[in-house]
């Protein structure tokens, strides 16, 4: 399928019950609250191992880069003052002790960084290939806070269920002890293989970049890099807020792992929010077969397209009656 650029799909206007708004929340002004800097190496999905087969499959070859700022120190502070306020909001699943989604709903610092044209023109440049901000609301501004109990991860060894994130700190990382981000220099099935036969990951292939301060960020192709954050080994405050993002274009398979969004989010939202975010692919893969209009005899081929259309409704019918049940997946503490 030829390349299909996707337009920007606005936040929704309607509000969801259960996310009461912050009151009293700075502004985002990202002349004040940016400071964009680019990475100093990116590392290939075929460095961390994935074939010429698999990178195809992948919108893009691309997959973490060293740590780069994104955040000024009065953006730091501010987003440090957001992510206060809603911890309040915290919820915890079979991976996660202590965070919160949905946080853009609440404030709308979070929501205006999240959706920053800077901020996605920077990564897209990062990334190689041009990027929207998540069309699904509850992968803008994933906030991970740490257990209460020291010692306990953060997160788990995971991959992630959209394509292109990044971490960011919200927190110093210095003023802890422990606390973390790590990445595994090999492949998810390496890893799926070794938790299987019950050993122990490569230390060797165990990367834990060296974050400066807050406001400083890794930028991965989340569901193919493999990482955790680990737990603090003394008391402390650590903060990570991730932001999630979609290819625009949109000829390539979509990536959402709906079957696990459906168990970690609440069902009013998750489901809601999937199915918009499926019609607006539709729409726009729709929109460029009329705008794109041009006489043919090739019935096949635009047989094909239609065939592979109706298997992915049918297939986002099939998730959406099966929504809420599984597990949530992960490799463990390794």
């Amino acid at each position: 399928m030829s390349e299909i650029l996707a337009k920007e799909l606005a936040f929704p206007a309607v509000h969801p019950d259960g996310f009461p708004k912050l009151t009293d929340e700075p502004q985002f002004d990202p002349a004040k609250h940016l400071q964009i800097e680019a990475p100093e190496s990116v590392l290939s999905l075929k460095d961390l191992g994935y074939s010429d087969a698999e990178v195809a499959d992948c919108p893009t070859d691309f997959g973490v880069t060293s740590i780069f700022r994104i955040l000024s120190d009065e953006g730091a502070a501010a987003m440090l003052d957001v992510a206060r306020q809603l911890e309040a909001y915290t919820t915890s699943n079979a991976r996660i002790a202590r965070n919160v989604r949905g946080g853009t709903y609440q404030s709308k610092f979070l929501r205006d960084l999240c959706l920053s044209p800077d901020v996605t023109a920077a990564l897209s440049d990062i990334a190689g290939i041009p990027l929207l901000p998540h069309t699904i609301p509850h992968q803008l501004g994933h906030l991970n806070y740490n257990p209460l109990e020291v010692g306990e991860n953060v997160d788990k060894w995971h991959v992630d269920t959209l394509r292109i994130d990044y971490v960011m700190f919200v927190t110093d990382p210095k003023s802890v002890q422990g606390g973390e981000f790590q990445y595994y220099k090999g492949t998810k099935d390496e890893v799926a293989a070794l938790t299987k036969a019950g050993k122990p990951l490569d230390p060797d292939k165990i990367v834990s970049p060296a974050m400066p301060g807050p406001g400083y960020a890794v930028l991965q192709q989340g569901n193919m890099v493999v990482h955790r954050a680990k737990g603090l080994t003394a008391p402390g405050e650590r903060k990570t807020m991730v932001n999630g993002y979609v290819p625009r274009d949109i000829s390539f398979p979509d990536y959402t792992r709906f079957d696990q969004l459906s168990i970690v989010d609440p069902a009013h939202c998750s489901a809601s929010e999937y199915a918009r975010h499926v019609a607006w692919m539709a729409r726009e893969r729709l929109s460029a077969r009329i705008d794109g209009f041009e006489f043919s005899t090739d019935t096949a081929a635009m047989a094909e397209e239609f065939q592979a259309f109706a298997d992915q409704m049918a297939k986002t019918a099939q998730e959406l009656r099966d929504a809420g049940t599984g597990d949530v997946e992960h490799f463990g503490d390794g």
